[in-house]
């Protein structure tokens, strides 16, 4: 018991069944990877953010424990 088309009609029909199933597959597995790319694009952005956060109070915390941003003394 094939599953494989005997004739000439079955076989185009097998093939064009088989075109289409690959275009989407392949279509999901696209939109699969844009969204994982824009769901990690959206975290390092994130994160970004609150390494900057983060850095800059700090910053500002070391000036002004050493007396470096107040007008240069």
């Amino acid at each position: 018991m094939s599953d494989a088309p005997t004739s000439e009609a079955d076989m185009a029909a097998y093939k064009a069944a088989q075109r289409t199933r690959n275009l989407y597959i392949g279509g999901a597995l696209l939109v699969f990877v844009i969204l994982v790319f824009a769901l990690s694009i959206a975290r390092l952005s994130e994160g970004m953010k609150h390494y900057k956060a983060n850095h800059i109070s700090m910053s500002n915390v070391s000036a002004a424990s050493t007396g470096a941003g107040a007008g240069g003394q």
